[in-house]
């Protein structure tokens, strides 16, 4: 059985086929990018080695849904497909773990679209979408929320007078959760295989997105986000962290409206709005080469409130076993490692510059120095892979009901 994975983006839609028999590489691959644009929509199709690029007419999500369904049928694709799984980003309180969809769980998902308005949304309208296209096949929702499900009540809470939780819901939920449980699982894995402690990991998620995790005995302990997936790390347009003192300052000094202040935070600061220049870690690190200051204090930033986090999550740990590196700039970017890890040598945490650079694909993920204590991993995260597993978990488990 094939299982059909779908991430629907504001202005993009991921996908991925795997057969659950056979490796966790997916047997077909792409991303269609541009949706509701005025410019030609442009499709990455990835199938093994073969890489293919298209371009079709400016469209919404429904006609490129339409353009994948109809390149499926034409590669039988569809017939081989027995289930569908969603990644859906924030499921609030009501939804702690992964479920299938009922008429029932869409009108409830309908309830939480203003938790993330820049992501639920447009998760809701690849569910609607691919219900319409397949509508025989089961689906499930992954949410990025749920791993932090775990997270206690000490740790998620926000110091504001209990009625702000009670009625309005307003506490730490965390994100990127479908690669943070993927990286508990291949990390304790890792580790074990090679008879080492798995109890205490810190995954730090890092590309455009960015956050840490504490995962104790592979259960999330704590996390850097928050309400929003803006709280925590710098990320490429994200600010991270910053005094809310400031959001009133812009509101009473600067006359900037809410929406004023949200656009700034979430997408013109980060690298984007230190550097001037770019959000892409690559751009800014040449550009640095080139003695570009306000992109090298960028790409310090950066790194130092990466190691400040690393060194939050440890504090709900009991020791540290295992740190570990993953997302686009986690896994691809030696030197932000190094600078990175630079920081937590208080931690008795070394890198092995051959090791870091190459990825550690010689030496099974590890990249730590002989004369480091604690591990240090760089593990390719699978988020679409967990999703398809978590659609066969939810239809097995319906097939074996009495």
């Amino acid at each position: 059985m094939n299982i059909l994975v779908i991430n629907c983006g504001s202005s993009s839609l991921k996908f991925a086929v795997f057969n659950l028999d056979e490796a966790d590489i997916p047997l077909w691959s792409g991303l269609i990018e541009r949706i509701g644009t005025h410019t030609p929509l442009r499709i990455s199709w990835n199938s093994g080695a073969q890489r293919e690029h298209f371009e079709i007419p400016p469209c919404q999500h429904r006609q490129a849904m339409e353009w994948l369904v109809d390149k499926f049928d034409k590669l039988g694709i569809t017939a081989t497909l027995g289930g569908v799984g969603h990644r859906f980003v924030h499921g609030g309180e009501t939804f702690r773990q992964s479920v299938l969809v009922t008429p029932a769980v869409l009108a409830t998902l309908k309830k939480c679209l203003d938790l993330a308005p820049l992501h639920n949304p447009a998760n809701f309208e690849g569910i609607e979408l691919t219900q319409k296209v397949f509508p025989h096949l089961p689906q499930c929702i992954v949410f990025d929320t749920a791993f932090h499900a775990t997270i206690p009540e000490h740790a998620y809470r926000y110091a504001l007078p209990e009625k702000y939780y009670d009625e309005h819901q307003i506490r730490r939920y965390g994100f990127h959760g479908t690669s943070h449980s993927f990286i508990a699982r291949k990390a304790r894995q890792i580790l074990q295989e090679n008879r080492f402690n798995a109890h205490g990991i810190v995954s730090l998620h890092l590309g455009n997105g960015c956050s840490s995790c504490a995962i104790l005995d592979g259960k999330s302990v704590d996390t850097s986000m928050g309400f929003t997936p803006l709280e925590g790390l710098v990320m490429g347009t994200r600010v991270g962290d910053i005094d809310p003192g400031v959001c009133i300052y812009l509101a009473e000094k600067c006359q900037m409206t809410v929406q004023e202040i949200s656009d700034l935070l979430n997408k013109k600061s980060g690298l984007l709005g230190v550097s001037g220049v770019s959000n892409d870690l690559r751009t800014l690190l040449e550009k640095e080469k080139e003695g570009h200051a306000p992109s090298a204090l960028a790409i310090h930033i950066f790194a130092y409130k990466a190691a400040q986090s690393v060194g939050k999550m440890m504090v709900a740990l009991p020791h540290l076993d295992a740190l570990v590196f993953t997302g686009g700039i986690g896994e691809n970017s030696p030197a932000m490692r190094a600078r990175i890890v630079g920081h937590l040598q208080c931690f008795l945490l070394f890198l092995d510059p051959d090791a870091n650079h190459t990825h550690g694909k010689a030496t099974g993920g590890f990249i730590q120095s002989p004369a480091s204590p604690g591990k240090i991993l760089v593990i390719p995260t699978q988020e679409e892979w967990l999703i398809a597993q978590e659609m066969v978990v939810l239809t097995s488990a319906i097939s074996l009901e009495p």
